[in-house]
């Protein structure tokens, strides 16, 4: 029999399905004749990724739902994805995507509305298995970057995203440091070579960064190195740090002191400058002091200090130090990536709990995006430090709405060549990238002047009382 093929609307495609086990006969075609339904080989990649939510269970669910965890994820993640104006448009093009794979008994919902409340209601049982799922994931690519350099660099940083300025944002969210909208802050850990996102909390806008790291230091990988700036300060934040056992390197400033000369005997025992952390509150309390290393790079203006609780020189030393912290940009990187290439500078929905749930699905897209790049090029023996985040996303964009005009084996070659062929520029630039000229307005911004942090030394007091903790500290 004849078999008249027809290219549909895309479907999914499972890891290690080939040949005709990769397309679906359509049942509803006239004339006895049966049409072959391609999957799309977008659908195919992600699929991969949201695999822990196959058969995981509406528990909030009194009924059959047609968004299931796996389906709405998929919407999801397909909606971030897409240049639509709207979210219904967004939604729209999701659903055609991935329509003709929910067969008679495996349908998805139909409407954005329904979509979204499934999300909602999914959220607190979902969101926690995925992520977790998605860190177990992303050990693989970076067990790769951990054969190039001896830490694995992340990076902790906050950046506050824009709301629809509705009473309900307001009060979910509150109104931020701006005084004009209501604005939601969203801290995040990130691999500074290569943009992979591995955590993040999401808050009020005033919420605490501080707060948000502690939350997440239990969860770092081992032998990472944690990179953050100066809102990351303070004696509970280190300590908390340093008594897990996560190495830090921490710019300080002026509002950071320091003593010098409290155990004079310890500190021959490294190179650097040893200095303790130890507040007259903790002092009072009984809690003992933190030694830690002080790293100065650069002199005059131009001094960056760093502060660090890998004592050992021959672990960490100056110079590594230095070049290690520049790579921290990468974390301003991301939210370039996500606000401007991926279009999430502002969001759109206009209530508080739906918000949250659109900023969350918008970073594990990010991460999904950015794992599939990473796993790409790794199979075409590609630098993934070479990868653009923005010719990323606009080769999945392009896979979104056309992908399907393919057969499964062309459509996933072709998707593939185009990930590993979206590669930054390899030529050596010459000048300096800002512009030229910027014309000077009120918001024009003051140079920035970095104050070195208040260094004194240690009283006679202060050394009698560090005695009962000598040794513990130095041991």
């Amino acid at each position: 029999m004849d078999i008249e093929k027809k290219v549909s609307q895309p479907m999914f495609c499972l890891s290690g399905q080939k040949g005709r086990d990769t397309m679906r006969t359509g049942r509803r075609i006239g004339g006895g004749a049966s049409a072959l339904h391609y999957r799309h080989p977008l659908v195919s990649c992600i699929s991969q990724s949201l695999s822990s939510l196959r058969d995981l269970p509406d528990p909030a669910a009194k009924r059959r739902v047609w968004w299931t965890p796996f389906a709405g994820a998929m919407a999801a993640v397909l909606m971030v994805l897409d240049r639509g104006c709207s979210l219904r448009v967004r939604f729209e093009d999701a659903r055609a995507c991935m329509a003709s794979d929910f067969a008679r008994g495996k349908r998805a919902g139909r409407t954005y509305n329904g979509l979204v409340k499934a999300l909602e209601r999914q959220a607190e049982a979902v969101l926690p298995v995925l992520k977790a799922d998605l860190r177990r994931q992303a050990k693989r690519p970076l067990s790769r970057l951990r054969e190039k350099t001896k830490w694995l660099l992340l990076a902790v940083d906050g950046s506050k995203e824009d709301l629809p300025r509705t009473k309900d944002q307001e009060q979910h969210f509150g109104v931020a440091d701006n005084g004009a909208v209501p604005q939601a802050l969203m801290t995040t850990i990130v691999e500074v070579q290569t943009g992979l996102l591995w955590d993040w909390r999401i808050d009020r806008g005033r919420g605490s960064e501080k707060g948000h790291l502690l939350e997440m230091a239990p969860d770092l990988p081992a032998n990472a190195l944690l990179l953050g700036d100066g809102n990351f300060v303070g004696f509970p934040i280190w300590s908390r740090l340093n008594g897990d056992g996560k190495p830090f390197l921490i710019r300080v400033g002026g509002n950071v002191r320091l003593i010098t000369h409290l155990w004079p005997d310890a500190e021959t025992r490294y190179e650097g400058d040893i200095v303790y952390v130890w507040p007259k509150k903790c002092q009072r309390g009984g809690l003992p002091p933190l030694m830690l290393r002080l790293i100065q790079v650069g002199s005059g203006r131009k001094a960056v200090y760093l502060l660090t609780n890998v004592l050992d020189n021959q672990q960490l030393s100056r110079r590594d130090a230095g070049e290690i912290y520049r790579q921290r940009w990468g974390a301003e990187l991301f939210f370039r990536t996500l606000k401007r290439s991926l279009g999430y500078a502002k969001l759109q929905s206009r209530a508080g709990r739906r918000a949250r749930i659109e900023l969350e699905w918008a970073l594990i897209a990010m991460m999904i995006m950015t794992m599939t790049g990473l796993d790409s090029a790794s199979r075409r023996r590609i630098d993934p430090e070479r990868l653009s985040p923005a010719h990323l996303i606009r080769t999945l964009r392009v896979s979104l709405l056309r992908g399907a005009r393919k057969s499964p084996s062309k459509g996933r070659a072709a998707l593939t060549r185009a990930l590993v062929s979206d590669l930054k520029d390899n030529y050596d630039r010459r000048k300096p990238k800002r512009s030229r000229h910027r014309p000077q307005t009120k918001n024009t911004p003051k140079p920035l002047v970095l104050k070195p942090p208040k260094i004194r030394p240690a009283t006679p007091e202060e050394r009698d009382l560090a005695m009962q903790y000598r040794h513990p500290i130095a041991a």
